[in-house]
């Protein structure tokens, strides 16, 4: 029984390779002649006829190219020192009620913050002592 499918398989892919071989027969007939059915003197006249149709430009795929040269890469050097680390600012009493002023003022907190020299989290942190924060509810 496999004997007999094996042998249909072949007669089958064989059946299948002479109609393709016959089916590209066909189409090189039919194009050999096509400049002529659509009256054109030569096959190149029957291309620039169908490129002067144009269409959809085709779209770019990536990145466009750089136009200049690319620059040599730099030789990495060992950097001279650490950087400074810069300075805090000294919350004094003083500071602290400049501080509340201005909330009070109305100014918006990273304004105060910028203002004054101090971290965003230091100027909530005086906000709360001072009792200008509303506690979540629960």
């Amino acid at each position: 029984m496999t004997s007999n499918t094996l042998k249909a398989i072949e007669a089958t892919k064989a059946k299948l390779a002479s109609l393709e071989k016959k089916a590209a027969a066909e189409q090189r007939k039919r194009i050999v002649n096509l400049h002529k059915e659509a009256g054109f003197a030569t096959r190149e006249d029957l291309i620039a006829a169908l490129q002067e149709l144009g269409g959809a430009p085709k779209k770019r795929r990536g990145r466009k190219a750089k136009k200049t040269a690319r620059k040599a890469a730099k030789k990495a050097v060992a950097k001279t020192g650490a950087k400074k680390r810069a300075k805090r600012t000294v919350i004094t009493d003083q500071l602290r009620k400049n501080i509340i002023a201005a909330v009070k003022a109305g100014e918006k907190g990273t304004a105060v913050a910028k203002k004054f020299g101090i971290s965003i989290p230091s100027l909530h942190n005086i906000k709360k002592a001072a009792g200008l924060t509303k506690s979540r509810k629960k």
